[in-house]
């Protein structure tokens, strides 16, 4: 078991040096979606490293050529890629400020144009949202984890104002998702990996026009209730 951590890690540690390259390419060629099915290949490959595989349901309910906001739970590291990688559309994620000084996942992540948000300094978290309101109008989805931070037992957290407050501002439909398995592959707690099986779990679109007349709250409720029927 040990053993397949440690390579699952060097496995990883390529893997995020050839998607570095990747990136880098495609914007020296200017063009962020030229390669994107290769990132996209990879992000789906990096688990398998640790023995993990991932089983996607209910793709079947997402246009690919659409734009959304897609809201999961947060787990572990996995989350990201899994995401990135098992969604058919375009998108983009936005992710936490520290996220972005990291050893070449910082580079990774910021050339690829992700957006860094914080969670201590409100008028930065105002302009990150704005931002990803320019992408989703420019026919970019955006990826976002309403809960901030990973789950340290399991269970789905409280969720943050933010997420809610750019749907409605841009009019988007929602996709609720859940990431389930994942906290027995890999917890907070622990660098060990254990192999096994994770599912994404894609659930209905929330239209924009069955919550237009929510307050942010309420929308985060209808949300959050989504997100757990996914996870049980």
């Amino acid at each position: 078991m040990l053993l397949t951590t440690i390579l699952g890690y060097c496995m990883t540690a390529a893997g995020l040096l050839v998607i570095l390259f990747l990136v880098l390419l495609q914007n020296l060629l200017g063009n962020q979606k030229l390669l994107d099915p290769l990132l996209k290949l990879v992000c789906r490959i990096l688990p398998l490293g640790f023995g993990c595989r991932v089983r996607v349901t209910g793709r079947h309910h997402i246009d690919p050529e659409k734009s959304y906001i897609f809201m999961s739970n947060h787990v572990n590291l996995f989350d990201t890629v899994i995401i990135y990688g098992y969604l058919p559309n375009f998108l983009r994620a936005v992710e936490l400020e520290r996220h972005f000084s990291w050893p070449v996942w910082g580079t990774i992540t910021r050339r690829l144009g992700n957006i860094p948000i914080s969670h201590k300094n409100m008028a930065r978290a105002l302009e990150s949202l704005r931002k990803a309101a320019e992408l989703m109008q420019a026919g970019t989805s955006i990826a976002i984890l309403p809960e901030g931070h990973r789950t340290r037992d399991g269970r789905l957290g409280p969720f943050m104002r933010g997420p809610f407050r750019l749907a409605l501002n841009v009019k988007a439909d929602i996709v609720p998702m859940a990431l389930k398995g994942g906290f027995d592959r890999k917890s907070v707690h622990s660098p060990r990996v254990f192999p096994g099986r994770m599912e994404l779990a894609i659930g209905r679109p929330i239209s924009f026009q069955a919550f237009a007349t929510q307050t942010e709250r309420e929308l985060r409720n209808t949300v959050r209730e989504a997100i757990e029927k996914l996870l049980e």
